[in-house]
Order: structure tokens, then C-alpha cells, then sequence
């Protein structure tokens, strides 16, 4: 899966969530393992009525079928859908791309960025993965399920500051906290207007 650059863009970092959201889908398959397990073994006592007994092919065909649609929803559309979605940090954006169509791929650009928070647990290991709320003129876009995302914001901000004519560190609030802690409030509003322009497009 590709990402589309503009001229003299490059790619920072290339990352999808962290394998922790597979989790439930994993719970969900053993669930489902064990139920269809149990069931056809009960469909194979002799000790059933003779109506359950004269129809047990087609029991356990109907087993068959609805174990395999609930394994498709709830186990691998998740895993393809973690599978085919990546974030990227680049020179000029942070995006977020679903899949090969333009439809999947929403883009924040760098200069539009207010504020960049972590968000992990109390306790949290340094790479922990977490939530990176992107804060923005009038709107917070968080992309939740980053891997070591203090790390990460360390590198937005990086790439924040490496950007033609923009205001030195001190003028931007960035900042990491963890959950509970109240909303970070942009320190910027009123420095260069025109780089704080909000900058977020969706290709239908």
C-alpha cells in the first residue's frame, strides 16, 4: 500500500495500531472455536431423539455455515481491517490511509496543527502505545492505538519544527499527559494566522 507524496514530501514514519486491538477478535474466535466445538459434539451422541438424529447433516451444515459467517465478522474483517490501515508522519502531514482507495485516506496538514498530546494510561511504560490527539483550529482528530506514541510525538514534532517559516517551539503547546487530565488548550491562536489555517481533506 502506497502513500500518493507531493514534491520534496518523504515519509517519517510508517506505522498501523497496535496489536493490542486484535485482542478481542481473538477472544472472539476462541469463543466461537469452543461453542462450534461443543455443538457438533453434541451432534454426534447416540443418545439423541431420533428427529435430531434423521436430521444431523443438515444441523451440522447449518453449524458450518454460521460459524464461518460469524468467524468472517468478527475475527477476520477486524484483522483485515488492522491489517490494511496505516498512519503516516510525513514532511507536510500526518495521514491516516484505509485500504487502496482515495475514499480510506484522510490528511491533516502540519502547518494546521495547534497542539500534539499523548494520551496513555497512569503508569504507563515510556513506549507505551496510546492515543495522539492532533489538536487543530476548532477540531481535535485523534488516532488512537499508536504504538509507542510518545515516541511518536516526538516525531511530529520534529517534523513540526523542520517546516519552512514556522514559529519556534516556544510558541507552539504541545505536550504529554495521561488519561484524566483536562483537554490541552492551543498557546498559539494568535501567531501567524495564516499558518493556522486548518488544512484537512477527505478525498471522496
Amino acid at each position: 500500500m502506497k502513500l500518493t507524496l507531493e514534491k520534496r514530501e518523504r515519509v517519517i514514519v510508517k506505522t498501523r495500531a497496535h496489536r493490542r486491538v486484535l485482542r478481542g477478535p481473538f477472544l472472539r474466535f476462541l469463543l466461537l472455536l469452543a461453542g462450534s466445538c461443543y455443538l457438533l459434539g453434541l451432534l454426534l451422541r447416540n443418545d439423541l431423539p431420533p428427529w435430531v438424529q434423521e436430521g444431523r447433516p443438515l444441523l451440522a451444515a447449518l453449524l458450518a455455515v454460521v460459524s464461518g459467517a460469524l468467524l468472517v465478522i468478527w475475527c477476520l474483517r477486524p484483522w483485515i481491517r488492522w491489517a490494511n490501515t496505516y498512519t503516516y508522519l510525513t514532511s507536510e502531514r500526518i495521514v491516516t490511509k484505509r485500504g487502496r482507495r482515495a475514499a480510506g485516506q484522510h490528511s491533516i496538514g502540519l502547518y494546521a496543527i495547534h497542539d500534539i498530546v499523548a494520551v496513555v494510561r497512569p503508569n504507563a511504560p515510556e513506549n507505551a502505545p496510546g492515543t495522539l490527539s492532533v489538536v487543530l483550529a476548532e477540531q481535535r482528530f485523534n488516532i488512537p492505538h499508536v504504538p509507542a506514541v510518545a515516541r511518536m510525538r516526538n516525531y511530529c514534532i520534529g517534523a513540526i519544527t523542520a517546516l519552512p517559516n514556522f514559529p519556534r517551539v516556544d510558541g507552539v503547546n504541545m505536550e504529554e499527559r495521561v488519561d484524566g487530565d483536562p483537554p490541552t488548550r492551543p498557546m498559539n491562536e494568535s501567531h501567524h494566522p495564516e499558518q493556522q489555517q486548518r488544512e484537512w481533506t477527505e478525498h471522496e
